[in-house]
């Protein structure tokens, strides 16, 4: 069934052209093996990441709906702050095919969503861009960048999404347990498979772990190939949008922000 347009967040007057919007788990290894995994074996974190399954909290559903998310903050602390980062927005295209799919409009469409998903369940959402100023030393309980992989190059044919994380973080158990459940939650949802890696340096996207406050606990998503997981990223976008969305919750849930 196709999907309805979903309306541009409200922060944002110009926004890109739209695009046509077209299994079981292994028992999981715990956070402090993950850890030291990351810090000691971090070119082996691909193979173990995905037998690395942590937090289970939504293990029973696919599709997180906004009322499930109870903020236990008081009135009287900072709100809940996500920040959602569209990669390549205000920039350039990203990876663009030859049928003209841009990555930048699937990176919105995505991101998008999964902010109004967010927003419904009262959390404060802050939408940048690729190189946006409030990047700079940017606080929140965490940061997501969207981006997809590419439709050319040699590794477009291999299904499957991909999560990389910083070492610079000043707590990588927290970014660990954001990258987890982001990695559970958005295979649950898409049925994609998952891989892990430290972000390279050398990665034009690393700036933003670079930009960002050190204690902002933040991962890099690519949703998956724009060659071979039309299905999910672009025809039935919202899959992805909630699997990105019910990441962010269960890493809320473990933080003990949410109930």
């Amino acid at each position: 069934m196709g999907e309805s347009s979903i309306p541009n967040p409200p922060i944002e007057e110009n926004t890109p052209p739209s695009i046509l919007t077209k299994q079981p788990q292994k028992e999981g290894m715990t956070i402090a093996r993950m850890v030291q995994t990351v810090i000691s074996v971090a070119i082996v974190m691909a193979t173990l990441f995905t037998l690395w399954n942590p937090y289970r909290i939504f293990s029973t559903q696919t599709t997180i709906l906004p009322s499930q998310a109870k903020q236990t903050r008081s009135v009287e602390t900072i709100p809940i702050r996500i920040g959602v980062h569209i990669g390549h927005f205000k920039h350039n295209e990203g990876f663009q095919c030859p049928d003209s799919i841009q990555e930048v409009d699937v990176n919105y469409v995505i991101a998008n969503k999964v902010s109004l998903l967010l927003a419904a369940s009262g959390i404060t959402v802050d939408i940048l861009q690729e190189y946006d100023l409030a990047l700079i030393n940017y606080k929140a309980d965490a940061l997501v960048s969207i981006h997809t992989r590419s439709c050319v190059d040699p590794s477009a044919a291999q299904s499957g999404f991909l999560i990389k994380t910083s070492l610079s973080s000043t707590d990588v158990e927290k970014a660990n347990i954001l990258a987890a459940c982001l990695g559970e939650q958005y295979q649950a949802n898409t049925g994609l498979v998952f891989r892990y890696e430290p972000i390279n340096e050398q990665d034009p996207a690393s700036h933003v772990f670079v930009d960002i406050n050190a204690q902002t606990p933040a991962v890099l998503i690519e949703t998956g190939s724009l060659a071979v997981d039309r299905g999910i990223i672009i025809d039935t976008s919202d899959r992805a949008a909630s699997g990105i969305t019910a990441g962010i919750l269960c890493f809320l849930k473990a933080q003990q922000l949410i109930q």
